[in-house]
């Protein structure tokens, strides 16, 4: 490991374990002030405006502004949160999640399948809502260019009954974990670009993920759409949605087709519940967008 990965390291063990220690209310409150001076900086942020701009198009400039100061403000507790994530355990799971018992025992009775989260909310929250409650899932994570930042990574993604896959070569896993029995976690909103199925989001064309129909499609297994969103009562609600398909379908591409519309669909309402939870730095809409 070289003298800059040692730094790297040492820096981030340093700050997981500040915000470990501190009281989760205290350890929100100083998320939000930083997400508050990121606010500042002009990264991502013309990206983000745009985004908000064709979601929201009847609200006002000052309301789609205090949507993105409030999306700082959110994700600043997000990084809070994740820093010390490795905290939570089977004996504080209450402080964290509200999760319905229902919804728990559909996926642990599930017998395998999909989950398709999103850029909402907290979706590494949903590792440990789903691991610590005995709902065995596989991932699949980027590997870090940075040997010191990805263990750091992993370590604080490992969790109990999750397994971490990497992306290279993680098809033939993913599979096989589907027939094990085990949930594969899959976020399906990131823009796809020539791979995905284009359709119209927000009146506007975005190309999703066909992953989770590929996956139903050979296998026939279960599928949910999970979220962690984060309420005034500073604790992650679980939602669960299963989608079940109602019609027989003869290709493939009808199922991506119809799973794609009914995550689409769900999502969509989720951010206007939610604006402030979505991930609005991303580029989702055709690239040529970002270019007036």
């Amino acid at each position: 490991m070289i003298f800059t990965e040692y730094i790297t390291h040492f820096l981030l063990r340093v700050l997981s374990m500040m915000f470990s220690l501190l009281p989760r209310r205290f350890s929100l409150l100083l998320g939000r002030n930083i997400g508050l001076i990121l606010y500042l900086i002009p990264f991502r942020k013309k990206v983000a405006k745009k985004n908000i701009s064709i979601v929201f198009k009847e609200k006002n400039k000052i309301d789609r502004e205090r949507i993105l100061l409030n999306c700082y403000k959110h994700y600043g507790m997000v990084l809070a949160d994740f820093l010390s994530q490795r905290s939570i355990n089977k004996y504080n799971l209450d402080d964290y999640f509200i999760f319905n018992n229902q919804d728990k025992k559909k996926l642990l009775e599930s017998g395998g399948g999909c989950i398709l989260s999103a850029h909402i909310g907290n979706w590494e929250m949903v590792l440990p809502a789903m691991g610590l409650n005995n709902i065995k899932m596989d991932t699949v994570v980027m590997r870090q260019k940075n040997k010191a930042a990805n263990d750091f990574y992993l370590n604080l993604r490992s969790f109990e009954n999750i397994n971490l896959i990497y992306k290279d070569g993680a098809l033939k896993s993913l599979y096989e974990s589907i027939k094990e029995g085990r949930m594969i976690g899959l976020a399906s909103d990131q823009n796809a670009r020539k791979g995905g199925l284009k359709i119209n989001f927000f009146e506007e064309t975005a190309s999703f993920p066909k992953g989770a129909g590929k996956f139903y499609h050979k296998t026939s297994c279960s599928l949910f759409i999970v979220y962690c969103i984060l309420r005034s009562d500073y604790k992650y609600h679980v939602y669960v949605k299963e989608i079940k398909l109602n019609k027989t379908y003869n290709s493939e591409n009808e199922v991506i087709d119809e799973i794609v519309r009914v995550y689409a669909d769900d999502l969509s309402l989720k951010i206007q519940q939610h604006p402030e939870q979505y991930f609005w730095f991303h580029k989702k809409w055709n690239k040529m967008i970002y270019k007036t």
